[in-house]
């Protein structure tokens, strides 16, 4: 039925196992969550899809599990950056959210967002803009959880890095 589908151009293949209708407009977030579906969302991703950015991020950052083989993730989408994790990392502050175009997805939340960024900051590998903006979004959301916020820098390590920005920001 799909091929039929396909050869008609009612749809098209976006990735292996993952199409999409024609008139359905193109996204990212949603093939790569359809297609690995242990792929969660971090970082600079996750912050745009929780509205804490204003740009597309121009990688798509990823956590898998450690010894998760990533299934060609990279050769198909040369754009995607696939952070392994351990355990006590990989389930931390993950929850629900949804691509642009609405395709359910996993992603970090807002506050383990926040602690990827710091700890991106930490080994120069993030602008210290968009760690600006994001700590400034972050603080203006109503629903901020700042003991969550705490509690996973901690576990991540990065607690001092985190109040001397939170020391600037005050």
């Amino acid at each position: 039925m799909l091929q039929l589908l396909v050869s008609q151009g009612v749809a098209v293949l976006e990735s292996r196992g993952v199409y999409a209708l024609t008139e359905t407009p193109p996204d990212d977030f949603a093939v790569i969550a359809l297609r690995w579906p242990r792929a969660v969302f971090r970082c600079s991703s996750s912050l745009y899809l929780h509205g804490l950015v204003d740009f597309v991020p121009g990688v798509y950052e990823v956590a898998l599990p450690r010894g998760y083989k990533e299934g060609h993730i990279t050769e198909e989408f040369p754009n995607c950056l696939v952070t392994h994790e351990n355990e006590a990392l990989y389930g931390l502050g993950v929850s629900s959210g949804h691509s642009p175009t609405g395709t359910p997805l996993a992603l970090h939340d807002c506050e383990r967002s926040i602690c990827d960024l710091v700890l991106s900051r930490r080994r120069d590998e993030a602008d210290a803009q968009l760690l600006g903006q994001a700590m400034g979004s972050y603080f203006s959301l109503p629903n901020k959880d700042l003991p969550r916020l705490a509690r996973y820098a901690n576990a991540m390590g990065i607690s001092p890095e985190l109040q001397t920005y939170l020391e600037v920001l005050s």
